[in-house]
């Protein structure tokens, strides 16, 4: 069977080994130039996905900014920081007698 079609592809298709070559060296051109025209799209599309996780990262880092500042402003609140010296560490309001005024020239 094999032997069949070993000679029948010799028989039709006889070529020499400069052909050979010739016809290999083509064909190793014609790939490059096919893949040399297809890798700037591949490239494109890779960095769209690159653009595009980026994005998303960029959006959760902004909405985590977000919530970061809001908790910021509230624990800087002065309420907060007057009602946490009262309750946890027991400060108390000072009496008049008990506070005095220094003036800087």
């Amino acid at each position: 069977m094999f032997n069949g079609a070993k000679q029948l592809i010799q028989g039709r298709f006889h070529i020499t080994p400069k052909g050979f070559r010739m016809v290999f060296l083509v064909s190793v051109l014609m790939m490059l130039a096919a893949l040399a025209l297809v890798w700037p799209n591949v490239r494109k599309v890779k960095l769209s996905y690159d653009y595009q996780a980026l994005e998303t990262e960029h959006e959760e880092l902004l909405s985590e900014n977000h919530l970061l500042r809001l908790e910021k402003e509230s624990l800087q609140s002065l309420y907060r920081i007057q009602a946490l010296a009262k309750n946890t560490v027991g400060m108390v309001e000072p009496k008049k007698g008990q506070m005095v005024t220094i003036f800087l020239k």
